[in-house]
């Protein structure tokens, strides 16, 4: 019985797998193959749109929750590549096509401060108009997008209309949140037009005061001068997009780093959180590699030679720190290399440079990089303003406002035209002239009373 028990069992497993082969026949004989193919081929292309999104928007573990309010063209740029790196953040505009520009950003994080025709020509005004007509929308955003960041980062250009203009409404905005607020600002190019630098003139001063009353915690130019000098050799299309990363990825990595062990010296997040927000006054940053580095001074001699030419604004005066930040980040087989008293050399030397501030904070990581060089990363901040940086810019505002006054004034004595005629025209002769005038055939076309059909 058992044997014919197994045979039994035996059969009956051939005949379901008999039925099963059947129904794969029958199944691929109703299917179009070439129809499966294309659907095959968009399943993997939606798969790998899904990875890239994953990757966009995926949460890396961070010191600090920051929230980005983005505002015209360059804020709305720097807010969607703070996105890209897995921040919360929105954009605000009065121009719909800058709007459309920013890809990164998904459509519920952008609003369009809907006023007159759209954009607002550099025209602080206008900005600060269609933010205050819009602030409800814009606190409402701020609410339900920013609702987990625990401090806040408003970016914009200082020599635009929408961004510098709409400024002084968003913080006010911001400042409702409860939340610190820091804010990144950009100094215009030396290319730039006269408008956009009495523009950042103006702001500037404004930010400056908001600084110093504590109404902002933080404030950090960037110089877009600076940047175009560091990438000089960019062109014009890939220049923007690096000088968005170059803003953004060093405050990433003091943020992402300060957050990762290290068996030597860490940067933790308290620290990070002294020099972002109890810095009282403005801050610079940058970034510099070292190639050679095998020499026990060979880090300290970089930073001494190359930290003005990379640091992101110029014109400071970084003796006047209150604290400063730096980190230090290479591969293991880099730091097999690195003598032990390099990093002592290196702080000792930037504490020098900074006139001995309050607070040197340092970090030094191993991390899984491909580059043979060690990265040093700083931040400086509770500086004043870049005395010969504003200097500059008012002189260049200054002679492009005297340049452009005299071309106004040159344009107004064009447009007077001397005729040579005698002015003094009797009142008989210029009823003469403008009966005769009527007259003829031109003056009866344009004079007529109603409507003359021409076309018969």
């Amino acid at each position: 019985m058992g044997a014919t028990n197994i045979i039994e069992t035996s059969e009956a497993q051939n005949i379901e797998d008999d039925v099963s082969q059947n129904e794969v026949k029958k199944v691929d004989e109703s299917v179009d193959l070439g129809k499966l193919a294309a659907l095959r081929a968009k399943s993997q292309v939606k798969q790998e749109e899904n990875k890239m999104a994953a990757k966009i928007i995926a949460k890396k573990e961070r010191s600090l929750n920051i929230g980005v309010v983005g505002s015209g063209q360059a804020g709305g740029n720097l807010a969607a590549t703070w996105f890209t790196q897995g921040y919360d953040a929105i954009a605000v505009n009065t121009a719909a096509t800058d709007l459309k520009g920013l890809a990164a950003l998904p459509d519920s994080n952008k609003l369009l401060l809907n006023y007159g025709i759209g954009g607002a020509s550099k025209e602080l005004s206008i900005g600060a108009a269609a933010a205050e007509s819009h602030r409800g929308e814009i606190a409402q955003l701020i609410n339900e997008k920013l609702s987990n960041s625990q401090i806040n980062v408003l970016c914009f250009s200082l020599g635009g209309g929408s961004g510098a203009g709409s400024a002084s409404e968003l913080i006010s905005i911001l400042s409702e949140v409860g939340k610190p607020i820091i804010v990144i600002t950009i100094l215009p190019m030396d290319s730039d037009d006269v408008q956009t630098k009495a523009n950042s003139l103006e702001t500037l001063t404004m930010l400056a005061s908001m600084a110093k009353s504590k109404k902002i915690a933080n404030l950090i130019v960037v110089d877009n001068a600076k940047i175009e000098s560091i990438y000089h050799d960019a062109n014009q299309f890939d220049f923007f997009n690096l000088a968005n990363k170059s803003i953004v990825e060093p405050l990433d990595v003091f943020n992402t780093y300060s957050c990762l062990p290290s068996s030597i010296k860490s940067l933790d997040g308290m620290e990070l959180t002294k020099i972002l927000l109890d810095g009282e006054g403005l801050s610079i940053y940058g970034e510099l590699s070292v190639s050679e580095y095998t020499d026990d001074t060979a880090i300290a001699e970089a930073v001494i030679n190359n930290l003005n030419s990379n640091l992101l604004a110029g014109g400071f005066d970084i003796k006047q720190s209150k604290y400063v930040g730096f980190i230090v980040a290479a591969n293991k087989q880099v730091w097999a290399k690195v003598p032990a008293s390099s990093i002592n050399y290196t702080s000792s030397i930037l504490n020098d440079l900074c006139g001995s501030p309050k607070g040197v904070f340092k970090g030094i990581y191993t991390v899984d990089i491909p580059d043979d060089v060690v990265k040093v990363y700083s931040f400086f901040s509770g500086l004043g303003l870049p005395s010969d940086r504003i200097e500059q810019l008012k002189k260049q505002t200054l002679e492009l406002q005297a340049k452009v006054k005299n071309k106004e004034e040159q344009r107004t004595l064009n447009l007077q035209l001397d005729a040579g005629a005698n002015e003094t025209i009797s009142a008989a002769d210029k009823v003469r002239q403008k009966i005769a005038a009527k007259s003829s055939t031109f003056g009866k076309f344009v004079g007529a009373s109603t409507p003359v059909d021409r076309r018969k």
